[in-house]
């Protein structure tokens, strides 16, 4: 999904007719003096994915994954299960 920036005086001004469109399915990016500082998004969007695509935790860790399973570093199934079991009983 691209997103239009927006900056926030911008946004001041123009705020029901970005709602609006947002509500049509556009995506905002607000800056700040040119920095990335929020975003305006359809409700039908899920921005949880949204923002996990770009945490850099989860980069990392998608990084890693990659890199394991270029290496042939996998697990199968039945020792993830019971790894993910182990973790829950800890709890």
């Amino acid at each position: 999904m691209s997103m239009a920036a927006v900056g926030i005086r911008d946004l001041k001004t123009h705020a029901s007719d970005i709602v609006e469109r947002a509500e049509a399915g556009e995506a905002f990016l607000v800056t700040r003096r040119g920095k990335p500082v929020a975003v305006v998004l359809p409700f039908t969007i899920d921005a949880e994915d949204l923002i996990l695509a770009h945490a850099p935790q989860f980069i990392r860790l998608r990084e890693e994954g990659r890199s394991d399973l270029r290496k042939g570093k996998t697990v199968d199934w039945k020792t993830l299960k019971a790894k993910g079991r182990e973790l829950n009983s800890n709890r």
